[in-house]
């Protein structure tokens, strides 16, 4: 399978691109959070009250579900405005986006205010947020990997990575703050506001900063003749290159399910089996976060001096070993270690930086950011809809079931490091990189 060569040794990217495009991934990830967290007091802030607890966890989940909908039809859309018209201008027009569906939110009026007409003007706005979402993630991997000088690609993609851990943690604390200064009914009235008000101011801050971007460089070399609408001539990329579609959906299913089991559902999983006190499952939660982005670096560096291939065997085998001792302890130390335990878990976790430096080398340049962002947001969008219901249920049954699922994710990921450790192609991009 060919991969694509990036940048070349004369490439280089600025320490403010990078923090510019770390910080718009972080407030998009934040923003995009806000609606899980918030979700059972928006719940009862845009729908009639109802005693069914069915019908109200089904509408706590269709808030969430509703922006994974739109995802892969803003990857489609933005991101072949990408491919045609270039990179900075598909992040302004995602981030102006974003800004503008959280500047509604904030102004939209509850169901008591004006009944049916609040849930259905929500949705829109959320609808609209997922597909701006859906692109602009890829396309801050692509914009890194198409500036930075290749000998230190996977380090910068890994602090792309880590921005992301950086947004859900700011979700987090935020949302403890609230809660903690706002009863629940001063939450429903006004104070459910007060999130999307911060996520708005920042990402209009944001927006201000990616003007001061330039277009990448293999961009601006390429001679681009392509419409927005494409000709089956231009198709032949996609085609082509099934086993980079493939590969693509492998290492997104394993980005999808460890950042979901280990920075999200992890806590919950958890405490359905085992008796450990809620805010110190909390703490624990938030320092794994942190320890994640210090991982995701971590194994960044080790891939920009041993190969991708290799970090991603070493990675893979101590998540699994840690996995094992995690929920060992849990069973039979009773979590008097799980703050330790819980970090180094994260630490482990951060392997899923490796998968970015494949990822962007998957596809040519004028197909890169649709190809990425259309394989990257549907696998994640199937991730995301089933792994919570499908590991919930399985954990009811074996407490065990998040590790067996940690450890088969792993075993898929030692098996794509072996995979692109033994492929000449990709160990010559690795050796070039070295050179």
């Amino acid at each position: 399978m060919p991969f694509v060569a990036l940048s070349d040794s004369s490439s280089s990217v600025s320490l403010k691109k990078l923090m510019i495009i770390c910080a718009s991934n972080a407030v998009t990830y934040f923003d995009f959070l806000i609606y899980l967290f918030m979700a059972d007091i928006i719940s009862s802030t845009f729908f009639p009250a109802n005693d069914d607890p069915i019908l109200a966890n089904m509408q706590v989940l269709s808030l969430f579900i509703a922006g994974y909908l739109t995802r892969p039809i803003g990857a489609i859309l933005l991101g072949r405005y990408a491919d045609v018209k270039g990179r900075r201008p598909a992040l302004l027009i995602s981030m102006s986006c974003i800004a503008l569906t959280a500047l509604i939110t904030t102004c939209l009026p509850t169901y008591a205010q004006v009944g049916i007409l609040s849930p259905i003007l929500f949705f829109i706005a959320r609808l609209f947020q997922g597909m701006a979402f859906g692109a602009h993630t890829p396309l801050g991997w692509v914009y890194i990997a198409e500036y930075v000088n290749k000998r230190n690609l996977a380090t910068f993609l890994s602090f792309v990575t880590a921005s992301f851990m950086l947004g859900e943690l700011g979700s987090i604390l935020l949302f403890e703050i609230i809660t903690s200064t706002h009863t629940r009914d001063q939450l429903i009235e006004s104070g459910w506001r007060i999130p999307f008000v911060w996520a708005a101011l920042f990402s209009f801050v944001v927006l201000l900063l990616l003007q001061t971007i330039n277009e990448t460089p293999i961009f601006t070399r390429q001679q681009n003749k392509q419409t927005f609408v494409p000709k089956l001539s231009e198709l032949g990329p996609y085609f082509k290159r099934f086993n980079a579609i493939f590969l693509a959906l492998i290492i997104t299913f394993i980005i999808a399910s460890l950042t979901m089991v280990i920075a999200l559902l992890l806590p919950d999983l958890v405490s359905m089996r085992f008796s450990i006190d809620d805010s110190m499952l909390r703490l624990s939660n938030n320092l794994s976060l942190l320890f994640m982005m210090i991982g995701c670096v971590f194994y960044g560096l080790i891939a920009d001096r041993s190969g991708t291939g290799k970090a991603m065997m070493i990675g893979s085998a101590a998540l699994m070993l840690q996995a094992l001792a995690f929920f060992y302890h849990l069973e039979y130390g009773g979590g008097s270690y799980i703050l330790f335990m819980y970090a180094i878990l994260g630490f482990c976790a951060g392997i899923i930086s490796l998968g970015l430096v494949i990822l962007v080398q998957l596809f040519p340049t004028e197909v890169r950011v649709t190809a990425l962002s259309l394989t990257y947001n549907l696998m994640y969008a199937l991730v995301g809809l089933t792994l919570p219901f499908g590991l919930g249920y399985a954990t009811n049954l074996v407490s065990f079931s998040p590790a067996l699922y940690i450890i088969f994710v792993s075993l898929v990921t030692f098996i794509i490091g072996l995979y692109i450790y033994r492929l000449p192609k990709f160990k010559d991009l690795d050796e070039s990189i070295k050179l």
